[in-house]
């Protein structure tokens, strides 16, 4: 289907507002998004179309983020309850076994859209990870994928005491984002024009989830960006304490 030029492209020559020195001096991500945020506002038109989404997940390195995330998820076992908070068009659904019955939150329609053409057997739920419409203790894993930097401190803490209620005690969180190193600058140049606005150290991950979880895993790679692997899971009941 072809597109109009004049909705993905504006006039305005957004890439000459794209300050390099600015960019590669800066160290954290405030600074960046006074000179990136028309080129962000483009870009979310762009890979909102689930296609282009799917493409650019995979030039960011999916593949290397599915070969992590292989060993944990065949860990888990043949079956159970999964929810993939702002899973877009279902990109990891192949990673768990057929007999799992699987959902996919996100906010974007058109994303979950997507997601019903490739899997009209699973579920789409259009909703924020910061108020999951899903029963107390009903989950077995929930897997977040590239989302916290879409979200503020504050919303991400939300999101994770909303996980902890929904899982199962014993029940697990899957965690995996790019985190804010400002040494990268491979790492700088992507965050300068990524649509998420709040991306977040290590630290302030891994204490955020231990606010809620307890965190009995984690691994450290780059592809890129640098990324963060988290596994966490809800206490049984005698020790379950937010």
């Amino acid at each position: 289907m072809l597109l109009p030029c004049d909705s993905f492209f504006p006039k305005v020559p957004l890439f000459h507002r794209l300050d390099l020195e600015r960019l590669l001096r800066a160290r954290s991500p405030e600074e960046l998004l006074p000179t990136t945020m028309p080129i962000q506002q483009l870009l979310h038109k762009v890979f909102a179309v689930p296609a282009l989404y799917d493409l650019a997940q995979a030039l960011a390195g999916a593949a290397k983020l599915r070969a992590m995330l292989g060993p944990e998820l065949e860990r888990l076992g043949p079956q159970g309850d999964a929810l993939d908070l702002g899973g877009g068009t279902g990109m990891y659904r192949p990673l768990l076994p057929d007999a799992w019955h699987y959902t996919c939150l996100d906010p974007d329609p058109q994303k979950l859209s997507g997601f019903r053409l490739k899997y009209p057997n699973d579920t789409a739920l259009e909703a924020s990870a910061c108020a999951i419409p899903c029963p107390d203790a009903s989950l077995d894993l929930c897997l977040m994928v590239a989302v916290s930097h879409h979200l503020t401190s504050a919303e991400f803490s939300a999101a994770m005491a909303e996980t902890r209620r929904v899982l199962r005690p014993g029940g697990v969180l899957l965690f995996v984002d790019a985190v804010w190193q400002p040494e990268n600058w491979r790492g700088r140049l992507l965050w300068s024009v990524d649509r998420g606005s709040s991306p977040k150290t290590g630290s302030e991950i891994r204490r955020i989830i231990a606010e809620h979880l307890e965190v009995d895993h984690s691994q450290e790679w780059r592809v890129h960006h640098d990324y963060l692997l988290l596994r966490g899971r809800r206490r049984a009941e005698s020790n379950d304490k937010p």
